[in-house]
């Protein structure tokens, strides 16, 4: 999927009208992933994402941390500049996007080591999982 159609769909989904608001809601989204995801994985995801969405996946992969001392959703607000109240709306957009974007069995394995918060987010709304 081309950058500019990545964007597109998250804007649709969030109803963020500035495109570098969606790109820097993408990418808050896209490290807070990569701080819960075993760099494996990170790289498996960032090679089936635009190379400019994906560049937090492929800088913030040794960030990987299994007891994580900050909420998914509030990472997500502080890297992605949205408020607290948006930070869950924006991740499911990201998470859309990319389960539709991304081979579905590879988000199957991706998903597996995920921390409970973001497992929780995913597992409420079958469109953010891999088909």
């Amino acid at each position: 999927m081309y950058e500019d159609v990545f964007i597109a769909e998250v804007r649709d989904k969030t109803g963020i009208t500035d495109p570098e608001r969606a790109r820097r809601a993408v990418r808050g989204v896209l490290h807070a992933l990569a701080n819960r995801l075993p760099d494996g994985w990170v790289h498996q995801l960032a090679a089936e994402l635009p190379p400019t969405l994906a560049e937090p996946l492929w800088s913030f992969q040794h960030l990987y941390d299994q007891e994580v001392h900050l909420d998914f959703l509030s990472d997500v607000a502080a890297r992605a500049a949205v408020a607290p109240a948006d930070a869950e709306r924006v991740a499911r957009a990201v998470f859309a996007v990319v389960a539709g974007a991304c081979d579905p069995a590879l988000l199957r394995r991706v998903y597996q080591p995920l921390t409970s918060d973001v497992v929780a987010l995913t597992e409420s709304d079958s469109s953010l999982l891999p088909v």
